[in-house]
């Protein structure tokens, strides 16, 4: 301790349920009473903190934290559909997604492919009479643009949900048409802006967090490895460990999405043959392809077609599968099984983010025998073992991934803000 200053040092060490990859001095007195006790924050999002995707319960945690900790924050982004989730911001500004057939034609001559762009233009927002703006996403590089011309004296934190270059890559993997290419070109360019101008980039895990150092060479000491946290579910069972005859899976996720449906055909053609005498299955998600409705045809799978909510399937279920082997980002759905007391087989991609370790608070493995394996394991343990695991996972949820763990992250990082 040096004069109300703590020093951090976090080479790639874990710290309180995150990573952080260089070490920063933090004072030891709030960021808020140091530079403006009355301290006015601007939360700029892509989509409206909510619980119907990870994109949004990512956003969700970050609102959490900031409405708790911070009276004075206003919002700039969809509407918010949630009342509870909208009174909590002092002020919003909401951008309309409709635009006309004109101005989307101007907006794609200027290169924008954002939905948002026309009337974050339109909407005014008095971006110098703020003290710190938080953006989520990389990919709003006009909302930075604007900040950096109006003449704003704060501080950016920018949330990465995704290294954006390597999310649009996949999708131009999976659709080669001129607007994935043109999104693949631009993006990258548009992310490393945004990375380069802020205060801190908030990568979701380790990984991203190093592919930000490489791609963009953003100073390492701007990056902070900012996890995902949920909220507990509002119906928690009571630890028993206690199973039927058969054991209930469910598989969640957007399932027309290119590594969410190789996943899945991996899972059905590799690893369900050797578990379907013990197990019934659900696969609930948006949109799924045809290809993954011929595969839920089987014996014991049911397929339900974009959920309006996925609480009473984590609520009807035993464990919860995450076949996984590429996409960006960390997966919500696992942080969501733990946040319901769920045991969780996954893997080595799966996992990534997550301080998950196979065979004491979850199972992860990238081979499909072993993969059956784990299923059938959990399932002829006795209860007592059983109940074990799942204490185990829900100390590491409560620990790091839950919203409270969040709260205290976000201080911290707003603290570290010189």
């Amino acid at each position: 301790m040096i004069d109300g200053w703590k020093i951090m040092e976090n080479n790639t060490k874990r710290t309180k349920g995150r990573w952080i990859l260089t070490c920063f001095i933090i004072p030891t007195v709030p960021f808020a009473e140091r530079w403006n006790i009355n301290m006015r924050i601007l939360h700029v999002c892509a989509q409206e903190p909510a619980f119907n995707s990870g994109g949004s319960l990512c956003v969700y945690q970050s609102h959490y934290a900031l409405t708790k900790l911070y009276e004075d924050v206003d919002y700039a982004g969809p509407a918010i559909s949630n009342k509870d989730i909208e009174c909590k911001y002092k002020k919003r500004y909401y951008l309309d997604a409709s635009i006309s057939k004109l101005t989307k034609a101007i907006t794609l001559l200027q290169l924008q492919f954002d939905r948002y762009y026309p009337n974050w233009k339109n909407a005014n927002i008095p971006l110098d009479q703020y003290d710190l703006i938080y953006v989520e996403f990389t990919k709003m590089n006009y909302v930075v643009k604007d900040i950096a011309v109006s003449g704003f004296k704060g501080k950016i934190i920018l949330r990465a949900h995704n290294v954006e270059r390597d999310f649009y890559r996949i999708e131009l993997e999976n659709d080669r048409s001129l607007l994935r290419f043109m999104k693949y070109k631009l993006g990258g360019g548009r992310e490393r802006y945004m990375t380069q101008k802020a205060d801190r980039v908030l990568a979701i895990t380790e990984i991203d967090g190093q592919r930000f150092i490489d791609i963009y060479q953003i100073p390492k000491e701007k990056i902070v490895v900012f996890p995902v946290g949920v909220n507990e579910a509002k119906h928690q069972k009571e630890i028993t460990g206690e199973l039927n005859e058969k054991i209930r899976c469910l598989i969640t996720g957007s399932l027309w999405f290119g590594p969410n449906c190789e996943g899945v055909k991996w899972f059905i053609e590799k690893v369900w043959p050797l578990v379907k005498e013990i197990c019934n299955l659900t696969l609930a998600g948006a949109s799924p392809l045809e290809e993954i409705k011929k595969l839920c045809q089987k014996e014991n799978i049911h397929l339900v077609e974009s959920p309006k909510s996925m609480m009473p399937y984590f609520e009807n279920t035993d464990m919860v599968l995450v076949p996984i082997f590429d996409g960006g980002g960390m997966k919500v759905k696992i942080a969501e099984a733990m946040s319901y007391g769920l045991p969780v087989v996954t893997t080595s991609h799966g996992v990534i983010g997550y301080a998950i370790e196979n065979g004491v608070d979850g199972y992860v493995t990238d081979d499909p025998l072993a993969f059956a394996e784990a299923i059938k394991t959990y399932f002829n343990m006795n209860d007592d073992d059983r109940k074990k695991i799942l204490e185990n996972e829900r100390k590491l949820y409560r620990d790091n991934y839950s919203l409270e763990a969040i709260e205290r992250d976000v201080h911290e990082i707003i603290a570290s803000l010189e």
